[in-house]
């Protein structure tokens, strides 16, 4: 060991502690904030979550005097069927850093705040990164039935090049026809105002239109770049969540960095090395990437109200954001907890949303 000079022999440390820690690598995410906000739902058992939905008409129509009615009994009601998924950040810490070394004035922060904090934060990002992904596919059966899987019509790609002929147990264009699709749109290139025009009506009906859009920080900025200027966009803050944005029509467009896109899609960029920790870990080492994507940024309109979408999440305490407390492991000083969460996302109605991707201008 080196020995100390003079000005070290005599001199304290200065050790800033407002903050004590800044985040350099979280992402705050704008839809999961608005989704706990607006559509959480308290799950409060059962073996699974069902939603109902009507998926056809009845026999009727105009008719003269004495017609024989048609008295065929028709079933329009259907309902998709999901399961919670269960979610885990793990804590380990050294007693005898919390109890001896990490403690009194000359601990600068704590120790065991800060992997506190971060483990909610590390949580926080997983669920935002998983709600954009699939829950069916081989590696992803642990993660949330995300917006690929929901908002897609069984026969055209997501985002992820993927299709997903099945929702909820349900099968699409099939004895329900149409009624869970939702067409995504792969732009193809630069985006145009007539597209985000059209596919913000492909998902309004009458009154009921999208609120929220979400796109990519790069995505958000192509629409304001070549739109805000043409005063098509006004900006706006949600007061609720407070992220900044901007208007169009009755949604407020949004960015995250957690949005399909460039960004999180490229190697050892913040997002992407969270969310390959996150698929790692959920698909026990079988998936280590972010998944493949169309080339370019993602755009979601989203009618983000009941019960159009819906974030379930359990009322039971310890998996509804708790912590296990610590456990001491065998053999050792080590103890561990971790903070459990048990949710899913819910869409039954996928007509009133719309996926756009391939965005590159």
């Amino acid at each position: 060991m080196a020995e100390l000079d003079q000005l070290n022999v005599a001199t304290e440390r200065y050790i800033q502690d407002n903050p004590a820690l800044v985040d350099n690598f979280f992402q705050n995410d704008p839809l999961l904030a608005y989704l706990k906000l607006n559509v959480r739902e308290d799950f409060t058992g059962g073996t699974l979550i069902q939603e109902g939905f009507v998926y056809g008409v009845l026999p009727g129509g105009g008719y003269g005097k004495g017609k024989e009615f048609n008295i065929t009994e028709k079933q329009i009601e259907q309902s998709i069927q999901l399961v919670p998924r269960l979610f885990e950040v793990n804590v380990t810490m050294s007693l005898e850093d919390i109890k001896v070394f990490n403690k009194g004035p000359q601990a600068a922060f704590k120790l065991i705040d800060s992997r506190m904090t971060g483990a909610y934060m590390s949580l926080g990002a997983y669920v935002a990164i998983g709600q954009y992904l699939n829950g069916q596919s081989a590696g992803y059966t642990f993660n949330l039935n995300g917006l690929a899987e929901a908002i897609n019509d069984g026969t055209t790609n997501s985002f992820d090049t993927a299709t997903y002929t099945t929702y909820g147990g349900i099968t699409r264009n099939g004895a329900v026809g149409a009624a869970l699709n939702s067409v995504p749109l792969n732009v193809g290139g630069a985006i145009e105002y007539n597209q985000l025009e059209e596919t913000y009506g492909d998902a309004s009906f009458g009154n009921i239109e999208a609120n929220l859009g979400v796109t990519t920080v790069k995505g958000y900025s192509y629409v304001k770049e070549k739109f805000q200027t043409q005063q098509r966009f006004n900006d706006t803050q949600d007061p609720a969540i407070g992220f900044n944005g901007m208007k169009f029509n009755s949604a407020t467009l949004i960015k995250s960095r957690y949005c399909p896109g460039s960004d999180i899609a490229t190697a050892n960029t913040q997002s992407n090395v969270a969310a390959v920790a996150y698929l790692t870990e959920t698909s026990n080492g079988a998936v280590t990437a972010y998944p493949t994507i169309t080339t370019g940024e993602t755009l979601w309109w989203i009618n983000a109200r009941k019960p159009y979408i819906r974030f379930y999440i359990s009322d039971d305490p310890l998996f509804g954001f708790g912590f296990t407390g610590f456990k001491p492991a065998q053999g050792n000083t080590k103890v561990c907890g971790q903070v459990l969460l048990a949710a899913n996302i819910v869409v039954p109605g996928p007509r009133y949303h719309k996926q756009l991707y391939g965005i590159t201008g």
